[in-house]
């Protein structure tokens, strides 16, 4: 699976595919005793689909913020190209120089087989999957495994195409855009909190913060969040003013000392 430059590395585990209802299910306890079951279709979902699609066509409402684009596995490229074993090794490694990271601190062996093959039957040969779950014994999936953290973001990364934000145009944009939903102190609690379900990101968030780098947060400030009140802001901003709400974003709840709290003002206004 490949996507942009290594800058968007952590996009797809972070906020675009972050707390979602499915993620607790693709890997939800079997009936037969102690094990879990996987269900390749909702890993695909959780775990792909933000920047593959959710056909596999790479047509994604991130794909507009990734240089190289997404993959295509129903291309005529992929035909000729592609084979389960490909796929494990891209989805085991990730691939350089890609958005595609290494998922193996996430997914177990028999998991990304799972979705390998899933990606290989349902997307490359265009064939309907096998029906049902796939039985794993003594491990959980996504959002319920026990897995390895990922590792934490790189914040010495810039944003794509060497652009640098400016904080003050970004803090205006926020205070009369964002902070209804985010809240002033990037609590997640604005005046619109209240009213929006899922809840608005938490900035303060301590495992948001240790992956949301500027690359993660320019891609899901331009591509938005499906199945949420977050828009995609690219379709009103420019490159440049995406660029300059995300550092303020950065600065301010993400890389400060300490986290804003609650209804106060953040570090990067002060």
């Amino acid at each position: 699976m490949t996507g942009s430059s290594g800058a968007f590395a952590l996009l797809a585990a972070a906020w675009l595919v972050s707390v979602a209802p499915a993620h607790a299910q693709a890997g939800a306890p079997s009936s037969q005793g102690g094990g879990s079951t996987i269900q390749p279709a909702l890993l695909y979902h959780n775990y792909c689909s933000v920047c593959h699609g959710d056909k596999g066509d790479g047509r994604s409402r991130a794909s507009n913020s990734l240089s190289p684009p997404p993959y295509d596995f129903t291309s005529a490229k992929a035909k000729a190209e592609q084979s389960r074993e490909r796929i494990v090794a891209f989805v085991t490694n990730g691939k350089p120089g890609t958005a595609m990271v290494s998922w193996k601190t996430q997914l177990n062996e028999r998991e990304i087989a799972a979705l390998a093959d899933y990606v290989y039957t349902a997307f490359v040969q265009g064939k309907a999957p096998a029906a049902g779950a796939t039985q794993v014994s003594g491990t959980r999936a996504h959002g319920g495994r026990e897995a390895a953290p990922p590792a934490p973001a790189d914040m010495s990364l810039g944003f794509p195409k060497g652009l640098k934000g400016n904080v003050a145009a970004g803090r205006a944009f926020y205070d009369r855009n964002c902070a209804t939903c985010h809240g002033t102190a990037g609590d997640g609690k604005g005046p619109r909190a209240y009213f929006i379900n899922p809840k608005p990101r938490d900035f303060r968030d301590a495992a948001f913060r240790a992956r949301a780098n500027r690359p993660m947060l320019y891609a899901a400030v331009a591509a938005g969040r499906n199945g949420t009140e977050m828009p995609a802001w690219d379709k009103v901003l420019n490159e440049q003013q995406i660029a300059d709400v995300a550092e303020y974003v950065f600065r301010g709840f993400i890389t400060s000392r300490e986290a804003p709290a609650p209804g106060g003002k953040s570090p990067a206004g002060k």
